[in-house]
């Protein structure tokens, strides 16, 4: 049940928050390798301009490609790296009661072991997700695009190209980055609860809390989970040779590095404005469904 209402809160929260995904996708890969200075043009500059771009291109549906991936990734990853960290917490683990200074750590440890557990079920669908997005009708600047006809067809053309690889295709970014956010994220927003029950306010409105925990959570998240965030989409969407290898980035290390070298620390932050705009507001409809689901379980699970 633990693992349900994770997933089930996450896609609530995936049908607001997909069009900034969509965003950040295009401005991470804008540009891509091309130092600042040199690029003349850019479609997707600024939150304005990059959805005039998308609307002018692809129409007002285009705001939310690839949302049928998208759910099945949030579905997957969050059930999974909720229903992971609820458990911990439901046995104990998170919490030190002999030695309360442990429990901040507890709580990062915890929530990277969710964030593992996370990636790895749902790497597939954040690959075909990546790929759906970056695709545009209009003139882009993006090094590769993917045309796939559907989510279905995505699985199958990746499948046949490079096989069950091809779907974990920068699973090491996907671990990194996911390791890093949940820890952050999950940490944070217990630790902020924790905070805001002291107050007569929040102890009597369970939304409330939730909202005001999962604001502090959803900016610290967007900080330090950007870099890994921008290595994994150019990993996940760049060009394959014939037998599936990547033609851009042979591994995480060479990905940052080439970023690094090319666009120096502000491509680490590509997309950074989309980015806080999606996980902040999903950070909190998210952890506030949550909260909202796991409130109705005990609700109904007393009653009967």
């Amino acid at each position: 049940m633990e693992f349900l209402l994770g997933g089930a809160s996450s896609m609530c929260a995936v049908l607001f928050t997909n069009p900034f995904d969509v965003l950040k996708t295009r401005q991470q890969l804008e540009g891509e390798l091309i130092a600042k200075q040199n690029l003349k043009e850019r479609a997707y500059k600024g939150i304005r301009q990059s959805v005039l771009t998308v609307v002018r291109t692809d129409g007002l549906r285009g705001l939310q490609k690839g949302l049928p991936a998208a759910l099945l990734y949030q579905f997957s990853m969050n059930g999974v790296r909720l229903g992971t960290y609820q458990t911990a917490e439901n046995l104990g683990w998170t919490k030190s009661t002999s030695n309360p200074s442990l429990t901040p750590l507890l709580s990062v440890f915890w929530g990277g072991c969710a964030g593992l557990a996370s990636a790895t079920a749902s790497c597939p669908f954040y690959v075909v997700k990546t790929q759906l997005q970056a695709v545009t009708s209009g003139s882009y600047t993006a090094r590769f695009q993917h045309h796939h006809s559907g989510t279905l067809s995505a699985f199958v053309n990746i499948y046949r190209q490079s096989g069950v690889r091809g779907l974990f295709r920068g699973y090491t970014a996907t671990l990194a980055r996911l390791v890093v956010g949940s820890s952050v994220q999950m940490s944070s927003f217990s630790a902020c609860k924790e905070f805001f029950l002291r107050y007569q306010v929040f102890q009597e409105s369970i939304v409330l809390t939730a909202l005001a925990s999962s604001t502090v959570a959803g900016f610290l998240t967007s900080v330090l989970m950007s870099p890994c965030d921008v290595v994994t989409t150019r990993m996940t969407n760049q060009a394959v040779s014939a037998n599936g290898k990547g033609l851009l980035y042979t591994n995480i290390f060479d990905c940052f590095l080439k970023i690094y070298r090319s666009e120096g620390i502000h491509g680490y932050y590509k997309g950074f404005v989309p980015m806080y705009l999606r996980v902040a507001p999903h950070t909190m409809l998210n952890l506030t469904f949550w909260e909202f689901f796991k409130g109705l379980h005990d609700r109904y699970g007393k009653q009967h």
